[in-house]
């Protein structure tokens, strides 16, 4: 944990919004629920101007962040745990639609 600590406040040092658990059940994945879970968390943080940031273990979950407007900011490999993980930040979006 020291590890996420310390490159999390590398790889966002201002203040953020960090999502930090968000789960859908797998049957359900695939119908908007985490879209729809996130939403309002994202107009808040895109009206207040602050960025938001999050991480995930799971390769598929990037593509689904990445659709909601968040950059890869780290991938790495942490020696002898998970096979890797992935930082990704969204900055605040104020034409959206």
């Amino acid at each position: 944990m020291e590890h996420f600590a310390s490159v999390h406040d590398l790889d966002c040092p201002w203040p953020h919004w960090y999502l930090l658990i968000l789960g859908v059940e797998p049957d359900a994945q695939g119908q908007g629920m985490g879209g729809s879970l996130m939403a309002p968390i994202l107009r808040r943080a895109d009206d207040e101007g602050t960025p938001c940031f999050l991480n995930t273990h799971k390769p598929s979950n990037v593509a689904f962040y990445q659709r909601h407007g968040f950059t890869v900011v780290r991938e790495e490999a942490v020696p002898g745990r998970v096979p890797h993980f992935w930082n990704l930040r969204r900055q605040p979006q104020r034409n959206r639609s």
